[in-house]
């Protein structure tokens, strides 16, 4: 039986639930960001392009069955962070990322993010796992530290949900593979 995460916690916590994603199709890819798409590039300093990979906010990852996985950052914990948005979404008295006013969606395809995002929908999830840096100071190994979650697909197609894997702050971010630093990292597949 895979547990219902309505709080958010780090994926080694939601490993049963990130399992159940394997084999599962995904619908879409939606970030939900503290400003308009077309405000975050003067917002973040970027292009309009990056919006969907660098903008502040949460990311939900839709599937075809009707599973939504919340996905974000935790900076107290130094880490990626992640819940069932599909059972916050069944849950009364209970925010969800749609009915949150104060964030503004943008979607894996068009002018805001880059023509690579749109080709995961359609796709099942192959594996998922979590990223460690290698070399951590001892603030960052008291802590959980699972600065990453790698979702592959079919083809070596993967992405990253990261928390400072772009730039080393404690911003999140979606990362395409080239997008991510050249550090060291630790992968734990979820099994």
């Amino acid at each position: 039986m895979i547990e219902h995460y309505l709080e958010p916690v780090v994926p080694s916590i939601a490993s049963d639930l990130l399992r159940g994603l394997n084999g599962k199709t995904v619908a879409r890819l939606i970030r939900y960001s503290w400003w308009p798409a077309p405000q975050v590039a003067i917002e973040c300093g970027i292009q309009d392009d990056m919006a969907f990979s660098l903008t502040a906010g949460p990311l939900a990852i839709y599937f075809e069955d009707g599973t939504i996985l919340g996905v974000s950052s935790d900076p107290s914990l130094n880490s990626v962070i992640v819940w069932d948005e599909s059972a916050r979404s069944a849950c009364q008295n209970t925010t969800t990322l749609v009915d949150d006013a104060e964030l503004f969606s943008i979607s894996d395809a068009g002018k805001f993010a880059t023509a690579s995002w749109s080709q995961f929908t359609g796709l099942p999830v192959t594996s998922v796992a979590i990223l460690k840096r290698e070399d951590m100071n001892a603030k960052q190994r008291s802590r959980p530290s699972e600065v990453g979650l790698r979702f592959s697909f079919p083809g070596g197609k993967s992405f990253i949900a990261s928390h400072g894997l772009h730039d080393n702050t404690d911003d999140f971010s979606v990362l395409e593979e080239s997008q991510l630093l050249k550090v060291e990292l630790d992968e734990i597949p979820i099994s």
